[in-house]
């Protein structure tokens, strides 16, 4: 009788062990789905885990993507490597180019389309990607978007680019803040593109800048542009006034920087967004580019590699960590200017760099 006691004791205890079993698994698949579901809203990804989740707008995964992308980029400051570090943007001179927080990869350096129109614009365009430039910046404002399209178009049609290895930025002119929609699909109309990798707005406007933001981000979550940002914010409030009443962190502000104005409080403030710092005028703009490569540090770094003075200063943007967009319609000065990927400035030289920041803007606008 005891022995069949012990039996039954021993049977209603193996059952409760094997219960307690299957609840613990329970838990942890259910902690290890949760586990799963975390990082992938992490990633900003719309990667489904065992079951099927919900899709997100665009939008939504541009904003989910910038926490996994920061840490990518302080993993990136600790392996080193290729990646030359300013902050919390990390500038690859292996791949020649900068992940946004936007979760795309945009090149470092490129070519900007101001002043120039028709066919001028068409053959710079095509000369740009014909020497391994893969960055085109144009405007509606310069009124050449069909111009920088069809410069595009025949590129790939000669089969030296493919649409995917351009990064096209464009910007959105004031005027058009009212109705930011309908200026959206007129530059995409335009370019003759199916999407925009950069839409900017061109210039701050209170009042009117955030509806036309608004509006990129709409476009955003419908697949017409990838990555948006901000141009000529020259100040942290007036930047912040702009993020703090909409919802996408710009990828990029676009402002006059160059050895004399090098954005120093800008590019600070800008850190914590990971927002990147982009020069237009990276050479002085036309009638100052002389002031400037006649000076006389950057004239003695320039003889020290056997390069240019404009190669000097392209090499600085880009190792201050500033993607440069310089103009031109002479096909030798484009190449000429693409050539700053086969030296580097030394710690020293960068310094002598810094030191030549004036605080000084060249435009008045």
């Amino acid at each position: 009788m005891k022995r069949l006691y012990n039996l039954i004791l021993a049977c209603l205890l193996m059952v409760s062990l094997s219960a307690c079993g299957k609840q613990a698994g329970a838990d942890s698949s259910a902690d290890k789905v949760m586990e799963q579901h975390g990082q992938t809203e992490r990633a900003g990804t719309t990667e489904q885990t065992e079951q099927e989740q919900p899709a997100v707008s665009d939008a939504e995964q541009t904003e989910a993507q910038t926490e996994n992308i920061l840490t990518d980029r302080e993993e990136q400051k600790i392996e080193g490597g290729d990646n030359t570090v300013m902050g919390d943007i990390s500038f690859n001179f292996e791949t020649k180019t900068v992940l946004l927080n936007s979760g795309y990869e945009m090149p470092i350096y490129g070519i900007g389309t101001y002043s120039l129109t028709g066919d001028t614009c068409v053959e710079s365009v095509t000369a740009a990607l014909n020497s391994g430039v893969r960055l085109i910046d144009t405007a509606y404002m310069y009124h050449n978007e069909e111009g920088v399209g069809r410069g595009i178009r025949r590129a790939i049609e000669e089969g030296f680019v493919t649409r995917e290895e351009i990064f096209v930025t464009t910007k959105m002119w004031t005027d058009d803040y009212g109705n930011g929609a309908a200026a959206i699909d007129a530059s995409l109309e335009r370019l003759g593109l199916d999407y925009i990798d950069l839409m900017i707005l061109h210039h701050s406007a209170p009042g009117s800048d955030v509806s036309a933001y608004q509006a990129m981000e709409q476009a955003v979550s419908e697949g017409k542009l990838r990555s948006i940002g901000l141009s000529n914010y020259y100040t942290p409030d007036d930047f912040d006034r702009l993020v703090g009443e909409t919802t996408i962190t710009p990828a990029l502000l676009q402002n006059e920087t160059h050895p004399y104005h090098q954005s120093t409080e800008m590019k600070e403030h800008l850190r914590q967004y990971g927002t990147v710092m982009e020069s237009w005028y990276p050479l002085g703009g036309r009638g100052n580019t002389q002031t400037l490569f006649s000076d006389e540090t950057i004239v003695e770094i320039a003889d020290a590699h056997n390069k240019t003075s404009a190669q000097i200063i392209l090499r600085w943007h880009l190792q201050a960590g500033n993607i440069a967009i310089p103009g031109s319609s002479n096909e030798a000065h484009i190449q000429e200017n693409y050539e700053i990927f086969d030296f580097e400035l030394t710690e020293d030289e960068m310094q002598r760099m810094t030191a030549l920041d004036r605080n000084e803007r060249f435009a008045s606008y």
